[in-house]
């Protein structure tokens, strides 16, 4: 009878916490950056920048100015965490 209660409470806490960490293991935030652009590689003339703006599932970038190769990025802060599909 003790065996049986052992075995049962440890199936109870794998149902209990198993799907808990499965949930916690499966999740995905999404980085956001501020975006810069320059005219050459001095970056002393900014040229365009990114905005983003936070959806449900993704990071949307709009782009004010003009796009170049000669750009700085940095992280900003994080714009969605959920569940990776």
């Amino acid at each position: 009878m003790l065996r049986r209660i052992a075995i049962s409470s440890l199936a109870l806490a794998t149902m209990v916490i198993g799907p808990a960490q499965q949930a916690a293991a499966q999740t995905e935030c999404q980085v956001t950056y501020d975006v810069r652009f320059y005219s050459d590689a001095t970056h002393q003339v900014q040229v365009g920048y990114l905005t983003h703006d936070c959806t449900a599932l993704y990071v949307l970038y709009t782009l004010h100015g003009t796009y170049t190769n000669f750009q700085t990025e940095e992280p900003d802060g994080t714009c969605y965490c959920g569940p990776i599909e």
